[in-house]
């Protein structure tokens, strides 16, 4: 759930803002209004953060093979001998790329050194070098001075023009004198290729500095922190106001934390009006917690006026994921890969990510789907004589009859069909679900928009319905033997919806006006249906990704078959393994654009979400801010101190 917020404004004497700033990060509550506001300090601060990001990232590529103790550097010098360290990197590597390019370019002219043209000018030759084309060669005919022919073949030929004074033939193109020769360029090219080597072995010494720089990292970023939140306290005359949210269950603290540091404050509901700049805080019991990590892999937090859909995300999520990955061996690769963390975690004495449970539950239902399914690595043969081949679902894996009232075969089912026909039945629940949500919403407020919600629900149904007839050719009336009636009933149901969102959709505090506002939407409406139709159609994703992911791995296993005897069974063996391990990454790809899409998109939509909120972040930073780099010993020993105070 989305937990209430109060809005705190406090107020200060000027003279006392440091130490009211040090305390309230103490305390660690409020999350302060950001104003946007900025200060010499805080653009110091991002500077020095960006400088040490360079540095860090640098240093990533330059583990040697052995480890060598770093140079005893305070951070600002580690950072800054770094970074002089990749400028030359870099300056020689662009230097070398330009030499291949001229040297690749020079390399047909032959090795001459240029300062032969100099030496010809000084006493009175002026010598250029001119390519033509075949077809520009007769122009040649009006040449002054001298012309000699250097080089000739079907495209057309070199020649040298000599005169006493400097002349340009603007027809020809010129050949230009390049600075170097060919000889010294390579010979450059040597040279820098040895010093990039020594400035590798350079780099590579600076290597265990990263733990440093990465403390450091933390200290800029609370530097930044703090000094930003005193830069949007709003300084008058002698007195600084603080402007922030916390939340409700947090507001007899700061009562208490404000009387013993003779702070004015004023709790105050925030203003309808300003909830973009409300902070969001969701709290949820742990087993739905497990669906934190996707929010924050997607960066999506709900506005703090919008719902939390934690447990339908978290619930359809799963179903999902196991639906596109399909694969109950690749389920159990997730499943040991998301239990192994969580393992490690303990055996190390640490609190297990919650990453590791989410992949361990998704791992698990996928692992459910792939058995039903009778999906090992994409083949059923791997399980036959098991009992595994027990828990497939015939239905499911493959396909059944349908007959008519009368005992008559309407159709037969292959597993493409069922799954498909699955994958609707569950976008029609899951939009459902967000129109009812909408429903008790509108009731809540006691609106007539909940008449128009219950609009939708029927245009959503008789929609379901030709889906079902136009898409997998299932009707509904044949299989029922209902004579019509239930096409009738389907488009009475679209029709009736549409009048309903017409008549109740846009319905405010007076009826008439919001009629009006209906009548003036139909065209919008109506657009609405339509898409409401290519909403539910847009679960055919579930199927077909997860199919799409099944026939690539099916195609690999049959390049494989005829290999794996032998003396090519090795090379069986490594184009099953790659073949899966890059199906495997597709699958995960799929989770992410089409799964998540679904959530994100089609059902956001119908509630009308739009992810605008920011998470709660309490200030927590002092004045003092001080990092402590985890270094090892003997690194320490050398002098590099292992905890260090930066004063801002």
């Amino acid at each position: 759930m989305i937990v209430g917020m109060k809005k705190i404004s406090m107020v200060v004497q000027t003279k006392d803002k440091t130490s009211t700033l040090d305390s309230l990060g103490d305390l660690g509550l409020v999350h302060l209004q950001d104003f946007h506001a900025s200060s010499p300090q805080v653009e110091s601060a991002m500077a020095k953060r960006n400088e040490a990001g360079i540095a860090l990232a640098f240093l990533a590529d330059f583990k040697g093979k052995e480890e060598v103790l770093p140079p005893s550097l305070e951070p600002p010098e580690a950072v800054k001998e770094i970074l002089e360290i990749r400028e030359d990197f870099l300056g020689a590597k662009e230097r070398v790329a330009n030499l291949e390019k001229k040297i690749s370019e020079l390399r047909e002219w032959g090795d001459f050194d240029p300062a032969d043209f100099g030496f010809l000018a000084d006493k009175g030759y002026y010598l250029k070098i001119y390519t033509v084309t075949s077809d520009k060669i007769d122009k040649m005919d009006g040449i002054e001075g001298d012309v000699v022919i250097l080089r000739k073949d079907k495209k057309g030929l070199v020649f040298g023009h000599i005169t006493n004074e400097p002349v340009l033939l603007e027809d020809f193109e010129e050949f230009v004198i390049p600075s170097q020769s060919l000889s010294a360029m390579k010979a450059e090219k040597e040279g820098l290729h040895a010093k990039i080597e020594e400035i590798i072995a350079k780099a590579e010494k600076h290597y265990g500095l990263r733990p440093i720089l990465q403390s450091y990292l933390k200290t800029l970023e609370a530097n930044i922190k703090y000094w930003t939140a005193s830069a949007n306290a709003m300084d008058e005359d002698n007195l600084t106001a603080i402007i922030g949210f916390l939340p409700d269950d947090g507001v007899e603290a700061l009562q208490s934390w404000a009387a013993q540091n003779s702070v004015a404050i004023a709790v105050t509901d925030p203003d309808p009006e300003e909830t973009d700049s409300i902070p969001t805080l969701v709290r949820n019991p742990k087993w739905i917690q497990i669906i934190e990590p996707v929010f924050q892999f997607l960066g999506i937090v709900p506005g703090y006026k919008e719902l939390d859909i934690s447990l339908v995300f978290l619930s359809f999520f799963i179903l999902f994921f196991a639906m596109i990955i399909g694969d109950a061996a690749y389920g159990i690769i997730i499943f040991l890969g998301g239990l192994g963390l969580v393992f490690f975690s303990r055996s190390k004495k640490r609190t297990p990510p919650l990453a590791a449970w989410t992949f361990t539950i998704l791992g698990l239902a996928t692992i459910v789907w792939g058995t039903i399914n009778g999906s090992w690595f994409t083949s059923a043969e791997l399980i036959k004589g098991t009992f595994l081949e027990r828990l497939i679902i015939p239905q499911l894996a493959e396909g059944f009859s349908i007959y008519t009232p009368s005992g008559e075969l309407y159709k037969q089912l292959n597993s493409y069909d069922v799954v498909m026909l699955f994958s609707f039945i569950i976008g029609l629940l899951h939009l459902t679900i967000a129109q009812v949500w909408n429903f008790l919403q509108a009731l809540a407020r006691r609106s007539l928009q909940a008449v128009g919600e219950v609009g939708w629900m029927c245009i959503n149904f008789g929609l379901f319905y030709l889906v079902l007839d136009m898409v997998i050719n299932f009707n509904l009336d044949q299989v029922l033997g209902a004579g019509g009636r239930i096409t009738s009933i389907s488009i009475n149901l679209i029709f009736i919806g549409f009048a309903l969102v017409i008549l109740f959709g846009f319905q405010g505090t007076r009826f008439f006006k919001g009629l009006l506002a209906g009548l003036a939407e139909i065209p919008g409406t109506a657009l609405g249906v339509l898409g409401a139709f290519g909403d539910i159609i847009s679960y055919v994703r579930l199927f077909a990704v997860g199919l799409a992911g099944y026939e690539i791995g099916n195609a690999f296993n049959g390049m494989a078959s005829g290999l794996l005897s032998g003396k090519t069974f090795i090379f069986g063996v490594l184009i099953l393994l790659v073949g899966h391990a890059f199906n495997f990454v597709l699958c995960f790809l799929g989770v992410l654009v089409h799964g998540i899409r679904l959530k994100t998109l089609e059902f956001s939509g119908r509630l009308g979400m739009q992810w605008s909120g920011h998470e709660y972040s309490p200030f927590n930073v002092r004045s003092d801010i001080s990092y402590v780099a985890d270094m090892p010993a003997e690194t320490r020993e050398v002098g590099t101190s292992g905890a260090v105070t930066e004063n801002i």
